[in-house]
C-alpha cells in the first residue's frame, strides 16, 4: 500500500493512478494474475470508483475488475516478439 507507483510495483488498483499502463491483472483477489501477460502488451487503468476499476485491454475490450484486485506496473517487455520469423 505504501509502496511508489513505478514500473514493475505490484499493487491493489485502488492504489494505482488514472491512464497508467499495467499488466498481470488478477480477476479475483488473491487468485494471481491472469490478464495481459503476453510479450510488448498492457492494458490502461481508465476509471475507478468505490468497489469497481475500469481497464482497457489490448484487445479494446473494457472490464470492471475489484479495486481489491493486483496489477503490476508498466509495460512487459519483449515487444518486438511479434516480429521475429521463425521458419519461412
Amino acid at each position: 500500500e505504501d509502496a511508489p507507483v513505478r514500473v514493475g510495483s505490484a499493487l491493489p488498483l485502488k492504489f494505482i493512478p488514472l491512464g497508467t499502463s499495467i499488466h498481470n491483472i488478477e480477476l479475483t483477489p488473491g487468485r494471481g494474475g491472469q490478464l495481459v501477460r503476453s510479450a510488448g502488451v498492457s492494458a490502461q487503468l481508465v476509471a475507478k470508483d468505490e468497489r469497481f476499476a475500469t481497464v482497457r485491454l489490448p484487445s479494446t475490450e473494457i472490464r470492471l475488475i475489484s479495486v481489491r484486485c493486483y496489477a503490476t506496473v508498466g509495460c512487459l517487455g519483449n515487444e518486438d516478439f511479434f516480429n521475429i520469423v521463425i521458419g519461412k
